[in-house]
C-alpha cells in the first residue's frame, strides 16, 4: 500500500512540476510594469479592429500558440523574465500598439505587421 501511495506522489509531482515550469515556457507573455518601471512599449485598448494594429486573443498560459507571435497574450501581473513589460495608457494617439480583444482564438492577429517588431524578445 505504501509503495502505491509513493508512486502517486512522485507522479503527481511530476506533474505539478511540469505544469509550473510550462507556464514559462510559453513566451508570449506580457506584463504590465510599475509607474518607476520602464516598460519595452505602451499599449492602448480600442474599441474596433479598424483602429486597431493587433487582434488580441487572450489566452491561457498552457496555450503553445502563444510563443508564434500572433496575438495570442498571456497577461500576468507578476514579473517574470519571459514577460514583456508593458504600459498600458489610455490615449492611443500617443500608444505604440494599439489592441482590440477579441473573444475567439481563430480572429488573433497582426492587423499593422510593421509593428510585429514590438513582441519580439
Amino acid at each position: 500500500m505504501l509503495c502505491f501511495f509513493e508512486k502517486f506522489l512522485v507522479c503527481f509531482l511530476l506533474v505539478f512540476l511540469c505544469n509550473i515550469l510550462g507556464q514559462s515556457l510559453y513566451a508570449q507573455m506580457v506584463h504590465p510594469v510599475a509607474a518607476g518601471e520602464q516598460p519595452k512599449f505602451t499599449v492602448a485598448i480600442v474599441p474596433h479592429e479598424s483602429y486597431a494594429d493587433l487582434k488580441v486573443y487572450r489566452a491561457d498560459s498552457t496555450d503553445e500558440n502563444l510563443k508564434k507571435n500572433i496575438g495570442y497574450w498571456f497577461i500576468t501581473a507578476s514579473k517574470d523574465s519571459k514577460a514583456i513589460p508593458i504600459n498600458w495608457i489610455s490615449d492611443p494617439i500617443t500608444a505604440d500598439l494599439k489592441i482590440v480583444l477579441v473573444t475567439y482564438p481563430e480572429r488573433a492577429g497582426w492587423i499593422n505587421k510593421s509593428k510585429k517588431s514590438l513582441l519580439k524578445q
